[in-house]
């Protein structure tokens, strides 16, 4: 969690920076100041994958990363050839009920209906697990709150869509089904699932255009086949992803401090 410590510790300098200076200059404005700034920095840190976007697609600012495009909108990531352009989307798979929690029937029941829902597909689709165990010193206490934030909110919520409905329900049986098996002494593994779709394109609009297409229906048939929820992924989610396609973390406090 170093980038955590890194950024804890620059806040609490700066604050502390910011009131030595008003001490000594006398000036009440420089606490005042330095409130403002961290706090504006430390929502950058949270919610940057929602103000990121924003900001470089109301600038036009474009990023190149590793040789690749990542445009204003930060959605997709595109390569330009001779040829053409490779737009590329990334989407995060939620697996809320496991396979181990299915009997042998539901098993193949499910994955016959997801080899028949990607036998349509006209494009190549990519699929990728990292998997690591977990240290269950604190782990119960996390799932626990979990657990409570979801069942916070689906008491509060007055009108829930059935779908979302359904998605909280997932939810929650997964976080029971989870206590269940660390308190009778199974050892949980972490999964971090996401899938990506490629598109070509003579011209960059040609290859974006196909690539959010192909992203929306991998979207409908990974969602209904496997019984997941998925979520297109968009800035520094999207970039990890990209990223782990040649390095993949080493440690799951690694995959923690990149993620949350």
């Amino acid at each position: 969690m170093l980038l955590n410590r890194v950024i804890t510790v620059a806040a609490l300098v700066g604050g502390v920076l910011c009131i030595i200076l008003s001490l000594f200059y006398g000036n009440p404005l420089w606490p005042v100041i330095g409130a403002v700034c961290f706090t504006v920095s430390l929502a950058f840190w949270k919610y940057g994958y929602l103000i990121m976007p924003a900001i470089t697609k109301a600038t036009n600012i474009v990023e190149m990363h590793a040789g690749y495009e990542i445009p204003p909108s930060r959605d997709y990531i595109i390569r330009k050839t001779n040829e053409g352009y490779y737009a590329t989307k990334f989407l995060e798979i939620n697996f809320y009920e496991s396979s181990m929690d299915k009997d042998q029937e539901e098993k193949r029941l499910m994955f016959e209906s997801f080899e028949k829902a990607v036998s349509s597909l006209k494009y190549i689709v990519k699929i990728s697990f990292m998997i690591s165990t977990l240290d269950l010193s604190g782990h119960i206490d996390d799932i626990k709150t979990k657990r409570s934030i979801v069942e916070t909110k689906k008491s509060k919520e007055a009108r829930i869509a059935p779908d979302e409905a359904m998605r909280m329900d997932r939810e929650l049986a997964y976080w029971n089904r989870l206590l269940e098996r660390i308190t009778q002494g199974e050892r949980p593994v972490e999964i971090i699932a996401f899938a990506s779709t490629t598109a070509f394109g003579l011209t960059r609009d040609e290859a974006t255009s196909r690539v959010s297409r192909q992203a929306k229906e991998l979207k409908t048939i990974l969602s209904s086949s496997l019984g997941c929820d998925i979520r297109e992924l968009t800035d520094l989610e999207m970039i990890h992803c990209f990223d782990w396609d040649f390095f993949a973390p080493t440690t799951s406090e690694e995959i923690k401090d990149t993620l949350f």
